[in-house]
């Protein structure tokens, strides 16, 4: 028995990204021990099925499979499209402001100021001034992660150590060559951290942002899927379970990102 264990532990050793299948497979076992125990209770103490159990909602989204699959990739494209023009625009603004001492001196207090006032008050003005397109259900999502992913990287961009970049600035590194080879790799690996943790705040904003408009045909997303079926428990759950693996796959593919442009970070872990 204790050979069989070791040839396992070399196994998920040698082959770690094995590890990560085994511990996403058990925690989404337990998750779902979780929902059954918790659905039984709601019917015991109800005395109805308010919460469907998982076979139910699993049986759901195999039945309704075409309308789920088609309704997933819309979500995927909007959240997807809304966390790129956010960190695009997000990043090397939030690098300038935290390295330029005069710019940030300028532009934090206006950080400060629009930061903390939440984007939700504004999702209404946008579709009153914009309609209710598929562009502005982008722009609501990146208009809430833009702001995370700036302060983010303000602060990732503060924290580098003025002894580093005085030593690359005596080596005759441009400051060009400065932002390059001292800022950006500082400053990628908590952003892309950042951007993974922020793949919840998305979802809730692509939720809201598809949900509103009740009377535009064009709604698609699975946050209209779930609130057009929000009174047939079964299916609106078959809906959160298509969102919750979408979520799980844009944070998978970020934390894969990283580790491909971030390969620094990651062997110098393997190797201490």
């Amino acid at each position: 028995m204790s050979e069989k264990l070791r040839k396992t532990g070399r196994v998920f050793r040698e082959r770690p990204y094995l590890w990560h299948v085994v511990r996403y497979l058990v925690a989404i076992a337990f998750l779902l021990i979780v929902w059954w125990v918790a659905s039984e209770i709601v019917e015991y103490v109800k005395g109805r099925a308010f919460l469907p159990n998982p076979l139910r909602a699993i049986s759901e989204m195999t039945r309704l499979g075409p309308t789920l699959f088609r309704n997933f990739w819309v979500s995927a494209l909007r959240l997807w499209s809304a966390m790129w023009i956010a960190f695009w625009l997000g990043y090397p603004l939030g690098l300038l402001i935290g390295h330029e001492r005069k710019l940030d001196q300028m532009i934090s207090p206006m950080i400060y100021i629009i930061y903390p006032i939440p984007q939700v008050a504004f999702i209404l003005i946008l579709f009153l001034i914009f309609g209710l397109g598929n562009p502005v259900k982008v722009a609501i999502v990146a208009s809430a992660l833009f702001f995370q992913i700036l302060v983010s990287a303000r602060g990732a961009a503060k924290q580098i150590e003025p002894e580093h970049v005085t030593s690359v600035l005596a080596a005759g590194a441009s400051r060009w060559q400065v932002y390059w080879h001292v800022v950006l790799p500082a400053t990628l690996p908590p952003i892309l951290t950042s951007l993974r943790v922020s793949v919840g705040l998305g979802m809730a904003f692509l939720y809201i942002a598809e949900t509103t408009g009740a009377f535009d045909p064009r709604r698609g997303g699975l946050g209209s899927f779930i609130d057009s079926n929000i009174y047939s428990g079964a299916q609106a759950f078959a809906g959160i379970m298509a969102m919750a693996l979408l979520g799980l796959l844009l944070y998978i593919l970020i934390e894969l990102i990283e580790r491909i442009v971030c390969r620094w970070k990651h062997v110098s872990r393997r190797s201490s």
